[in-house]
Parts: C-alpha cells; structure tokens; sequence
C-alpha cells in the first residue's frame, strides 16, 4: 500500500512538473494568446522596429514601421514603408507606400509608387505610376501618374502624367493639366455666383 500511494503521488506530481506534456501545453497555449497581445501593446507603445507582416494595429507610435500586406488605423513614426498594404493616417520623415494605400500622410519625403494616396502634405512628394488626390508640397515630383490638385512651390511632370487643377510657382515637364491656377480662380469665382444666385431664389 505504501509503494502505491508513493506512486500515484510521483504520478501527480509528474503531472505538475514542467517536464510533463500537460505543463508544456498550458505555457504554449500562453503565448499563442500572448502573441496577439504582444502585437496590440507593441502597436500603441514606444519601441524601436516593428514590422506587421499580414497583421494589422490601430494607434502605432515607434521609430521605424514595416507593413507587409497588413494595416494600420494611425502611425506615428521616424520612418514608414508599406508594401501592399495600408494606413490610414501617417506622420513620419520618410514615407514610401509600394503598391498600397495611404489616407493621410504628412512627411518631409513622401514616395507613392504603383499605389495611391488621398492627402498628401510634405516636403518633397513623388507619385510614380500612381495616383494622389491632393498633394500640397514644397517639391513635387509626378512619373506615369496622376493627381486631381496639385499645389507646390515646384511641380515636375515626366512621362504621361497630369493633372486637373495645378498651383505651383515653377512647372517643369510637360503635363497635361484642365485647370491651371487662372482656371481654378475661375471656376471658384463662377461657382460661387451660381452659388450665391441659387440662395437668392431660395
């Protein structure tokens, strides 16, 4: 009787120990759920590298950040590059989307390649083979690609590319552009005495 109840409690004890298969699986199964957590506390903490690849977080504040076909709701960063992924509001020194997307971005260097882009404010912009909403910029740069308002201090256009409304104090290349900024003075003018007649009847 004394050897069985000396077995049955090593038995016991061997199922508590950190050798046994039972104690090995609750520690994994730990870090499976950990993992997701890491991932969100890393994604609205301070760190110095974080890299999404096919993952997505909301608020990301850290010094450099790679999405790999993942998103992010907002960033903050010292550099971004997004491959084939998106987000929706980025603030960083250089940004460069490749074949994704990107809301709102403001940066002293902004590159949008094979991708597209809402808003963007910076220093120097460059689109090529994409396509910008609005682009306000010191140095704007446009290859094989478009933009509806385009406002710069300098704005370059290479190779089939062009615009609807253009303000920019020197314009290199030949683009093709429907409203230049007399154009746009223009039709605001006209918009709002048509405007202002349509409330006259009302």
């Amino acid at each position: 009787m004394a050897d069985e109840q000396h077995n049955d409690e090593t038995t016991s004890g061997s199922d508590e120990s950190p050798a046994s298969p039972a104690a090995k699986a609750r520690p994994r199964r730990a870090r499976s759920s950990s993992s997701t957590t890491a991932v969100e506390a890393a994604s609205t903490a301070d760190a110095g590298h974080l890299e999404l690849v096919e993952q997505g977080a909301h608020d990301v504040k850290v010094d450099s950040l790679v999405i790999r076909q993942g998103g992010v709701n907002h960033a903050e960063a010292r550099q971004i590059d997004i491959r084939q992924g998106g987000i929706s509001r980025a603030q960083a020194d250089d940004i460069a989307v490749t074949q994704g997307g990107i809301a709102f971005a403001r940066g002293e260097r902004v590159s949008v390649e094979m991708g597209g882009a809402a808003v963007v404010v910076g220093g120097e912009v460059r689109v090529s083979q994409g396509f910008a909403r609005s682009v306000l910029a010191r140095d704007v740069r446009i290859e094989q690609g478009g933009a509806r308002t385009v406002i710069a201090s300098r704005a370059t256009f290479e190779r089939n590319s062009g615009t609807f409304v253009l303000i920019a104090g020197k314009v290199d290349g030949n683009v093709r552009t429907i409203l230049d900024w007399r154009g746009a003075l223009a039709f605001g003018a006209a918009f709002g005495l048509v405007a202002g007649l349509v409330r006259r009847r009302r």
